[in-house]
């Protein structure tokens, strides 16, 4: 369906679902203005986490906000078992902006000073954007196709991981034009990761999928976080063995692993997860908030292959 493309972020409530779509080309602009601003600006930030809730990429929703996960940051700080005197590492997957990993430094920071580092990692840190006269198109780094647009005009081409919500009839068509398409040229890259969390010293961005195992990271981090990305309606059965098995490759023994998912109710969200330890070849479960996590029995269950 061809949607009016809007002049302001949306607010999260028409964020995904709308009649509307958000103006990717808004993340520069606010970028720019934040940048230019005197004080930090807490509703300017706010704006460029709200233009990513309406972003589909890799069949996720890239939705994101400040104060989402509270109890994840206090579950970690009790949790992790620290070196002497060396680094407090956490890796926050699927971080989508980078500002829950902000707040997260943050937290960590009260209990272990300035040793605190994170590693907010997701499959897409940038939006490219592709042009052929008044035509745009969008585009994750892997070339997927995230939304086209002539003026105000806008069309969703992304679907989701199990091919639920993918592109309309209208897109379809569009995506037809491969010659189009083809001739068009890489016009700028639109940065995804939040101007606070770039202007924070102790984040490192890196683009990592859950499911390839980064043979760098091996035995790195004293904890991983996984919000908001493991779970069924995103996962196989097979996949969530594959991506617990990386994350214990990632996992110094002794280093916990937090997977939690957000549910909205009535005024807000809850949080539901739990807290697992590595030790040895296995994960030892420590603690659940909320209901737990809904792939608890994946990570009880799981066993080298």
């Amino acid at each position: 369906m061809i949607r009016v493309i809007a002049r302001e972020p949306l607010p999260p409530s028409e964020a995904a679902s709308g009649r509307r779509l958000a103006d990717p080309d808004l993340l520069l602009k606010i970028a720019d203005q934040m940048q230019r601003a005197a004080l930090p600006d807490n509703a300017l930030a706010d704006k460029f986490s709200h233009i990513l809730h309406d972003l589909r990429m890799g069949g996720t929703w890239k939705r994101t906000n400040r104060g989402r996960l509270p109890i994840t940051e206090e579950m970690i700080g009790a949790h992790i078992l620290p070196d002497a005197d060396g680094e407090i590492a956490v890796l926050d997957l699927g971080a989508s902006d980078g500002i829950t990993t902000l707040e997260l430094v943050a937290t960590l920071r009260k209990v272990f000073g300035n040793r605190t580092r994170a590693y907010m990692a997701d499959v897409n840190l940038f939006l490219l954007r592709y042009r052929k006269g008044p035509l745009f198109e969008y585009r994750a780094a892997n070339g997927e196709p995230i939304m086209a647009r002539i003026g105000r005009l806008g069309l969703r081409l992304a679907g989701g991981r199990n091919g639920d919500g993918a592109s309309d009839p209208i897109g379809g068509l569009y995506l037809g034009c491969a010659a189009l398409r083809r001739s068009m040229r890489l016009d700028t890259r639109i940065p995804l990761v939040h101007p606070f969390v770039r202007n924070e010293p102790a984040i490192t961005a890196m683009e990592l999928d859950c499911l390839v195992r980064e043979a760098t990271l091996v035995d790195r981090f004293l904890a991983v976080r996984a919000s908001n990305v493991l779970n069924l309606d995103y996962f196989t059965t097979s996949q969530l063995h594959a991506a617990v098995g990386n994350i214990h490759f990632y996992l110094r023994d002794g280093g916990c692993l937090l997977v939690s998912r957000n549910h909205d109710v009535p005024g807000g969200e809850t949080e539901n997860g739990s807290i697992w330890r590595k030790i040895g070849s296995r994960f030892v479960h420590l603690a659940d908030f909320g209901v737990g996590s809904e792939i608890k029995e994946a990570v009880d269950g799981w066993t080298p292959s």
